[in-house]
């Protein structure tokens, strides 16, 4: 079988889609938020979709023969955090979601606008599996948020900047041994910015990944912290609801919002 090159922008119908589905993983997850009673279906969904999506890329790697150590391990930011979102909703680690607020949804997001796909012989499946993926960072993460409204701060965030220097040392030594282009520290997908970036030098490419970095982390504060008032408000009202309904039952209730 001839190897297609490891990253190309194969795939486009199963991202649109991939767009589409993430809109109904936000209506979902903003159900859960404000259905308590619900909220561990759609936990359970999440968890669900995210191991889908990735067992889903491995499996259609290892079917055309281009599964190795070089394309198939959990170390791009992405497949990382998709790894970690597990975790993530059934243990809600405040690190943890600190670092996928502020830069793994980001980094998602990004990856959905321009897709970086590897090619194999079913492209639209990996495309459906690798848009989904990147949507379910992104909700994962607002729904554990929603769950426990706490602000992020600049303290949190440069810690997360030291997080994230770390984990880019330690791909830098992975892609070294393997060798390998996790985190496109060696080499860019061609079609997104960072192909732009690297025009003007890797040293200058580099730095640039360092200074977005630090510009996510910044700007997202601001963004969670004002979007935090209204996931605040949907929780609160779906609690206020629930307990409406179980006072005008028969049995014993506690106020959600007041705790058992």
């Amino acid at each position: 079988m001839k190897k297609r090159p490891l990253v190309q922008n194969h795939g486009q119908g199963g991202v649109c889609v991939g767009w589409l589905s993430f809109g109904l993983w936000g209506l979902l997850t903003l159900y859960g938020l404000r259905q308590p009673k619900r909220r561990k279906t759609v936990r359970r969904a999440l968890t669900a979709g995210l191991a889908v999506s990735m067992a889903g890329q491995e499996v259609l790697l290892v079917q055309d023969g281009l599964w190795s150590l070089q394309t198939g391990l959990p170390l791009h930011l992405c497949g990382m955090m998709g790894l970690c979102s597990l975790p993530l909703l059934w243990l809600r680690p405040r690190g943890l979601l600190c670092f996928s607020l502020l830069l793994g949804a980001p980094c998602a997001l990004l990856a959905l606008c321009f897709p970086a796909v590897i090619g194999c012989s079913r492209p639209f499946l990996m495309g459906l599996h690798f848009g989904r993926l990147h949507g379910l960072i992104v909700w994962s993460a607002v729904f554990v948020l929603g769950e426990n409204p706490k602000p992020l701060t600049l303290w949190e965030a440069r810690k997360m900047l030291l997080w994230a220097s770390g984990y880019g040392w330690l791909v830098q030594l992975c892609n070294d041994w393997l060798p390998a282009n996790y985190l496109f520290l060696r080499a860019v997908p061609t079609g997104t910015p960072l192909e732009w970036l690297a025009q003007r030098g890797w040293g200058y490419y580099l730095c640039s990944l360092w200074l977005l970095a630090m510009v996510c982390l910044r700007w997202g504060c601001d963004f969670w912290n004002a979007l935090l008032p209204r996931l605040t408000a949907l929780t609160a009202a779906g609690n206020r609801s629930a307990y409406s309904r179980c006072t005008r039952s028969t049995s014993p209730c506690t106020n959600p919002d007041r705790g058992s």
